[in-house]
This record gives C-alpha cells, structure tokens and sequence, in this order.
C-alpha cells in the first residue's frame, strides 16, 4: 500500500503542526485517565513477551459482555481480527452492503473470497432493508454488516439482524456482524447481539475498544463467537503476539469501565444533532446518523478536501467506498468548539462558491 486508504493520516509531509482531524471518528472526549495509567504502568513489564492467547484481557471481556472466555478472541486492532477472521474461514463467496467499511473486501480479497454487493440507495438514508437478504443465496458462505453502518452512520434493527442469521443458518453461512460503533447507539443494547452468541454458532460480533476510548494507537480489537472452533483457527491466521502488553492492559482497564459509554453517548447525541443541523444549515445533503459521524454530500464547493486541508482540517473523502463518489464526505463528531471551527471554514468556502443545491 503507497497511500492511505483511511481517515487519521496526520503524518503526511504536507502538514504543518497537528492537524484537526475530522477524519477519524474517535471519541472526542479523549483517553480516560484509567487507560493511559494502564498504558505507563504496562511499560515496565514490556521486558517479557505478551500473552499469546491474552487470557486476562479474554476474561475481562468476557465478564462485561456476559459470555464466556472461551467465546472471546482478542486481536492488534478490530482490523486485525477481521483479517483473521477470513483467512480463518475462507469462505467462497461474501455477500456485503455497498457503501460499507472497505476492509470487508480486503480480507475476502486476501482469503480469496468472491464478492456480492448489494446497494444501498441514498434515497432510503443509506438504510439496509429487508430485501438485502434476498441476495443470500446457497452459494454465500459469509455475510457481514456494518452495525451502526460505517460511513454512513445508520443503524440496522435488531430484527432485521436476527433474520438474516437466521437465514445464514439455514444455508451454513457465517453472519459477521461488525459491532466496533456500537457504544455510541443510544440505547445500544437494542441493537447489539450478544445475547445471539451462545445459542449461534454461526454469529461472530466484531468489536473494538478503539474508537469509544480513544486509543487506536494502541490497537485492540477483539471478535465473540461460540464457535471455538473457528477462533482456535484464527489463533494460526496471523502472526503470534499480536496484542502486545501495554494493548492487553488497555484493554483489561477499558473493560472494566462501563460508565464512560453512556457520559459519552449523551455528549455525542448533543454534538452531533448539532453538527447535523449545522451543516444542513449550510445547504449540505446530511445523512442523520447514529454514530461519531456524519455523511453528508457536497455539490457545491470544488476540491472541499484541499481546500480544508489547507487550513488545518483533515476530513474523509469517501469516494472510494463502493457505492459512493468524490461528492460524499465523512467528518467525525468532535467536540463543539472544534465542530464550530469546522462549519465556520465551511461556511466560508460557501459563502465563496455561493448557490445552494442540497438540502435535507
């Protein structure tokens, strides 16, 4: 890879200082204090190699997301258990949403998985429907979904979930469900479906504790599954000692902290209507979402990237999602003083293109 295909490239040579960065959706609120003193402490003992199958990190997650240890399998970043994931199952033939996180197709790619692609339309919010699932057909062994959908922030119910596993059981095939937005819901249990896992072998849940506690440096990331099978197979998909000591003790201290979702949640709900209405206000075609993020559409100022980059603000161009085009944006939710400099700079480059075209 030459360039990055991501948001959160505050690296390249042509900026000058820290940038902000609307393209990478991480908790604005920042790292709790617990996960950097984790972090320092787990210093000392990187002397010795981590623990290969991360057996306190696996029991942590367990007793917080109510399954069992063996059901839990920990990777270098929701990425990284992704990939192994793939490699681990090799499926012929993977059925996706389109637009949808652009690392589903890497991995199939890379296990040598065919692809089908299903639609979303921008007339429906970008919703998955219930006739997504027709496209499951025998010669499908693995699905995956996005819940909450990134880039575009919508959210799938839980029943409609619950049909197409029920649907992939009937036919032998893995539903993959990547979950790593789910903290941010309102009311995520809602959606989520854990309590799916021990009675369905054919669920993997996708998580991560990167975005909600603001450390995808640190990379961790992990998968639930009463397929034990599967796991121990991923286990020889990847490199040993992926999950190193400072990531293992991040993870322990994140799993532990269950009330720094919900301070967060009543933040982002608040920022975020705000920057939804701010941009809307703008004349922007917004796609309200569920998530730290927003998708909007431009049509009206040319080269929006550059131009923002030039002063200082980072923003993801989603045109190489499938489905979408150099016209739709992702910008994260920050905090209100840094979404304030951002609908500012918009607002100015408006006022410089002048017209309007879209609305929600």
């Amino acid at each position: 890879m030459t360039e990055n295909r991501h948001g959160g490239d505050i690296y390249a040579e042509d900026l000058t200082g820290e940038p902000l960065d609307f393209s990478a959706s991480i908790n604005p609120l920042g790292m709790p204090e617990g996960i950097l003193h984790a972090a320092q402490e787990a210093l000392t003992r990187s002397a010795h190699y981590p623990d290969p199958l991360c057996r306190k990190l696996r029991t942590a997650i367990a007793a917080r997301e109510g399954v069992t240890a063996e059901q839990v399998f920990c990777g270098g970043g929701a990425a990284d258990v992704l990939f192994r994931l793939l490699l681990a199952l090799k499926p012929k033939k993977v059925l996706l949403p389109a637009p949808t996180f652009g690392e589903y197709a890497q991995a199939a790619a890379l296990a040598g998985s065919g692809l089908v692609r299903v639609p979303l339309q921008a007339c429906n919010q970008f919703d998955l429907q219930e006739d997504f699932w027709d496209a499951l057909t025998p010669d499908i062994d693995a699905v995956i979904v996005c819940n909450p959908n990134n880039p575009t922030g919508r959210a799938i119910p839980k029943w409609l979930v619950k049909k197409g596993m029920e649907r992939c059981a009937a036919i032998g095939a893995t539903l993959i469900v990547d979950e790593c937005f789910h903290d941010f819901l309102d009311g995520p249990e809602r959606f989520v479906m854990t309590d799916s896992v021990p009675e369905n072998r054919n669920l993997v849940l996708l998580r991560s504790f990167t975005k909600m506690y603001a450390m995808p440096g640190v990379r961790i990331g992990y998968c639930l599954s009463s397929n034990t099978d599967l796991l121990g197979r991923m286990y020889d998909a990847g490199a040993p000692w992926s999950v190193s000591v400072v990531a293992q003790e991040c993870g322990i201290q994140a799993a532990q902290d269950t009330e720094y979702p919900a301070r967060t949640r009543e933040y982002i709900a608040e920022q975020r209507a705000r920057l939804e209405d701010g941009l809307c206000g703008l004349h922007f075609h917004v796609i309200p979402g569920a998530a730290n993020f927003v998708l909007f559409r431009n049509d009206r100022i040319d080269n929006l990237a550059a131009r923002l980059r030039a002063r200082g603000i980072l923003i993801r161009s989603c045109a190489n999602f499938e489905g979408l085009d150099e016209h739709w944006f992702r910008v994260a939710v920050r905090t209100e003083a840094e979404n304030f400099v951002l609908l500012h700079a918009l607002r100015e480059l408006t006022e410089k293109e002048g017209g309007t075209q879209w609305q929600r």
